[in-house]
């Protein structure tokens, strides 16, 4: 946060004071530790739940706060005791600290089954990502094996994304940069199995469109170093020729697999075609692409975008999508492209966010069918690194994301809390809301 904080009483505050509560965020009812007060309900809530002072922030504040009561009067030390209140309102007041007690409860519960989830989807996504690597190490040595595992990996995600049809995209933790091909293999067959699925595509069909996308950049296995580090517009003639080979060496591995079926061949050869005609090897036009390899070609484009050769050079994931949608709508059906946006929302897993209560948040997590209100984790310097609030904007009615944020916009002390991943990794785990 810029700027240093202000201790206030309690009875100063107002509606538009950005504050700190000063206390462990699971000892409160609150929903977040730091934010900006929007209502007196808000205020009546905090001073019952006994604490005194809190941290003002004035820079991200709309509002100053109010004079203290003169000395003497009733209201003047917050050790002095209220009047006595009559029957009806201590029920109230007993009523609504009993609800307060069950919210915190519910809360201390969701975060532990949240923080479970988060961590069993991270355990399947290393697995799947382990069998990624198998299958890409064994493609010579091994081809059957290798097309069988293959198989093995897609049957395993399709079952799970058919089996919860309210799954999450969730936002994965960074790795090592020399797992590059993997990851951008198992980002590719995630968000075109997504997309696939959100076009109605079920069984049989889904699993080809896997196994397209997993294995469409397969022909890199064979190519230079060189030329695979080199940067997309430095390449000279010679290396964009070596580099546009990957897609019939590709196909051909894919014989080998025994993967030659027509999905497969034809988006492994084509994810680099164009609606517009403008792609390569056969600059394809139009409706003479089918589905799977439009599919394929909009999440490679996307993922191809956030991880540029030149890191400097990548695009977060709002601004990517803004990017594919503004600027490159012409290239790829027009259709698919917006219900891309729709299933992965506006701002995407990975997304550094501004919340309308004045925090900032990472978007660590989104339900397709709810993309406005995703899962974020809350930038708080009052609160501890590893006790981090993950808030399910779904359950803050209150609150809602108002824009996306480049990390030259967040104050670089909460930038490193929030450490935005180095790579943006996707993966689909259930969705606790169910």
């Amino acid at each position: 946060m810029a700027g240093k904080p202000v201790r206030v009483d309690v009875r100063q505050l107002r509606p538009g004071m950005y504050v700190s509560l000063g206390a462990r965020w699971l000892d409160h009812s609150f929903l977040f530790n730091s934010f900006r007060l929007s209502s007196p309900a808000q205020i009546a809530k905090l001073r019952r739940s006994g604490i005194t002072h809190v941290d003002y922030w004035p820079e991200r504040s709309t509002t100053t706060p109010l004079p203290l009561p003169p000395a003497g009067s009733p209201a003047a030390a917050p050790g002095i005791p209220p009047p006595v209140p009559d029957a009806e309102t201590l029920v109230r007041e007993q009523t609504e600290q009993a609800v307060e007690v069950d919210e915190r409860r519910l809360r201390i519960e969701r975060v532990a089954a949240r923080r479970a989830a988060l961590a069993a989807c991270e355990k399947a996504y290393r697995r799947s990502l382990g069998a990624v690597k198998s299958v890409l190490a064994q493609v010579f040595e091994s081809p059957a094996e290798a097309g069988a595992d293959a198989r093995s990996l897609v049957d395993e995600i399709v079952v799970d994304l058919l089996g919860n049809q309210h799954a999450l995209v969730n936002l994965m933790g960074d790795v090592p940069t020399d797992t590059g091909a993997r990851h951008h293999a198992l980002n590719v067959m995630i968000l075109s199995l997504l997309l696939g699925r959100s076009v109605g595509l079920q069984g049989e069909a889904l699993r080809l469109l896997g196994l397209a996308a997993l294995l469409h950049d397969l022909g890199k296995v064979q190519l230079p170093a060189v030329v695979l580090r080199a940067d997309p517009s430095q390449r000279n003639r010679h290396e964009e020729a070596a580099y546009r080979q990957h897609v019939e060496i590709g196909t051909d591995l894919c014989v080998q697999l025994g993967l030659d079926l027509p999905a497969v061949l034809h988006a492994v050869r084509h994810h680099h075609e164009r609606m517009d005609g403008g792609g390569w090897p056969d600059g394809l036009r139009g409706e003479h692409i089918p589905l799977p390899t439009r599919i394929v070609a909009i999440a490679n484009r996307f993922d191809r975008l956030c991880h540029a050769s030149d890191p400097r050079r990548s695009m977060t994931p709002s601004e990517a999508l803004a990017h594919l949608y503004r600027n490159e709508s012409g290239a790829f059906d027009a259709a698919l492209l917006a219900r891309f946006v729709k299933s992965l929302g506006v701002w995407p897993p990975g997304s550094l966010v501004l919340l309308s209560n004045g925090t900032t948040g990472l978007v660590t997590s989104v339900a397709p069918e709810d993309t406005m209100r995703p899962t974020v984790l809350v930038g708080d310097l009052s609160v501890p690194r590893a006790e981090a609030m993950f808030v399910d904007l779904r359950e803050a009615s209150d609150v809602k994301v108002l824009r996306a944020l480049r990390p030259a916009e967040v104050d670089p002390a909460l930038l490193a809390y929030l450490s935005p991943r180095t790579a943006v990794n996707y993966y689909v785990g259930v969705d606790l809301a169910d």
